[in-house]
């Protein structure tokens, strides 16, 4: 009887190699943590300026005793979003500084979107993800 490994024991094993190897590298790719922590930052900011947006708007309402009327759109750009106090209160653009609101916009590298729905909400977009 000869010792020694047969060859297709050692063909074995390189496949189940292989195979282990490309599992790793797939769940690698699905779990980039630099991409996590990105989106995480991008979610944060989020919540930050929807924040300091109620917060701004629960001061307001509470000085002219009535509520807020938002109208939608972009919190930076050209189109800006507005809102008044009351029906027939003054129509006003959201200035985001930190004066006014108490939070200036973050900026990003890439083409990023502020925007406000008529609701108050606040939707942020980095290139072309949503946040």
């Amino acid at each position: 009887m000869k010792k020694g490994i047969s060859l297709i024991v050692l063909v074995i094993t390189i496949i189940v190699i292989i195979i282990l190897a490309g599992a790793v590298i797939l769940s690698l790719a699905n779990n980039n943590p630099i991409a996590q922590a990105t989106s995480a930052v991008y979610k944060q900011d989020r919540i930050a300026v929807q924040s300091a947006v109620n917060m701004f708007l629960a001061n307001q309402m509470a000085v002219g005793k009535d509520v807020a009327i938002v109208t939608p759109g972009f919190l930076n750009g050209t189109a800006t979003a507005r809102y008044k106090i009351g029906a027939g209160g003054t129509d006003t653009a959201f200035t985001f500084s930190t004066a006014v609101v108490g939070i200036t916009l973050p900026t990003y590298s890439g083409a990023t979107v502020w925007a406000i729905t008529a609701d108050g909400i606040v939707t942020l977009t980095v290139a072309t993800l949503p946040y």
